[in-house]
């Protein structure tokens, strides 16, 4: 408001508001701005209030779980994909790693899609050198065998 006031020193106060302040759902006095674009079409741009912003909890990691015990592997894995699956670097990479795979189960080599039930995880554990690269992650189906699933890293 006071920047808006200051701008236009010689405006009265209604026309400020009605220039920069609009209603927007529920939500008055949203600040706002108009803007015409090459073709002549109007957009309006708003801040975005705090309250958009959703709630996201953090989940803590168990008393026992210890990063560099293999038994603690799967736990750490599906925390981790669940932690990539939150930030956009993360979709990206499931999505880079969907598209070497040609879309499909590196166990059964069937179509993984958003409805289908899935995991990701690393061809060669973290802690025996791996890295976080695309290069080393695959996704399999959660109903495929365990033996299925662990059958392909020797051939990486």
């Amino acid at each position: 408001w006071r920047w808006a006031v200051r701008r236009h020193p010689r405006k009265t106060r209604r026309w400020v508001k009605d220039r920069y302040f609009k209603v927007q759902g529920a939500r008055r006095w949203v600040f706002s701005c108009t803007e015409k674009s090459a073709d002549g079409r109007k957009r309006q741009y708003t801040l975005v209030d705090a309250s958009d912003t959703p709630i996201v909890r953090h989940i803590k990691i168990k008393a026992a779980a210890n990063p560099h015990d293999p038994a603690w592997d799967e736990y750490f894995e599906s925390r981790w994909g669940k932690k990539m699956l939150t930030s956009v670097k993360g979709r990206a990479k499931l999505y880079r790693v969907w598209v070497q795979q040609g879309g499909r189960c590196c166990a059964c080599f069937k179509p993984v899609t958003k409805d289908t039930p899935w995991h990701s995880r690393h061809i060669v554990k973290l802690g025996h050198g791996g890295t976080d690269a695309a290069a080393n992650l695959e996704i399999y189906h959660l109903r495929c065998p365990r033996d299925v699933q662990f059958a392909n890293v020797d051939d990486v």
